[in-house]
């Protein structure tokens, strides 16, 4: 399995996830977790990374927000990449299944599978209109995804345990927040139940979900004005152990590829 983050924050999210096929003598199934960079950067970074767009199985789209599905529709279209997505996320965007090259709806909790490669979906909770995160597993390896939640339920945590890579969103350092730039009901927000995990909350998540299995841990979606990779990575770090790698996304670039 190989992870690349192409793209973590508010500027855009997206992340690769190859898998490779079984049962035949070569080739992947790549997928797209989340299509938050324009059509042409995503090309322009999977080309950093030696994937041409067209080898792009499916784009999976974990919610409606602009950075999280800006180049979406278009990179469907141009490069014929089935988008996988709740009914009710489709809605939210206001687009019909013919403005992709080809729809599959996602219904949290119900497995689907795209290339021999299981996907889960798992709701999680956040100001959208259908939010999940994912779970991606073959019969080697397993990878989870949960970048824009405001707590941690009970069932998210069921779901991230036993991951070979683990990808968590760290979005913001309490103290910064609260002493930042952002208006009062932006860090309401982002602070509430319903936005984003903090450095402490990200640690204590993965205090419940690290295990015997968990090879290495990416932190993600970090913000701009209120965190640094630094606070992030000691966070979780305290709580991981030795014996793990925590990287940790950037927005402006790929993050070195992750083979595991």
């Amino acid at each position: 399995m190989r992870v690349v983050p192409l793209g973590s924050g508010s500027r855009g999210n997206a992340t690769l996830v190859e898998f490779e096929r079984t049962g035949t003598l070569f080739g992947s199934t790549r997928l797209l977790v989340d299509a938050g960079l324009s059509a042409r950067e995503l090309t322009r970074r999977l080309a950093l990374v030696d994937v041409a767009p067209e080898t792009i199985d499916a784009i999976l789209l974990s919610h409606e927000h602009d950075d999280h599905t800006r180049g979406a529709e278009r990179f469907s279209r141009k490069h014929e990449v089935p988008v996988l997505c709740s009914a009710a996320t489709l809605e939210a965007l206001d687009l019909s299944p013919r403005h992709f090259s080809r729809w599959t709806p996602l219904v949290a909790g119900r497995p689907a599978s795209v290339g021999g490669i299981s996907v889960e979906s798992f709701a999680v909770p956040h100001d959208a209109a259908d939010p999940v995160g994912f779970v991606l597993t073959n019969n080697r390896r397993r990878f989870g995804i949960a970048t824009d939640l405001g707590h941690a339920t009970p069932p998210v945590v069921e779901r991230l345990r036993g991951c070979d890579v683990l990808m968590i969103e760290s979005n913001h350092d309490d103290r910064m927040l609260d002493e930042g730039p952002y208006p009062w009901h932006l860090k309401q927000r982002v602070s509430g139940r319903l936005g984003h995990l903090s450095n402490r909350e990200a640690a204590e998540l993965l205090r419940h979900v690290v295990d015997g299995v968990c090879r290495v841990v990416v932190l993600a979606h970090l913000s701009e004005k209120n965190n640094t990779r630094q606070l992030a990575h000691r966070s979780a770090a305290a709580v991981v152990g030795r014996g793990r790698q925590i990287h940790v996304a950037a927005s402006d670039e790929p993050l070195t590829p992750i083979v595991v």
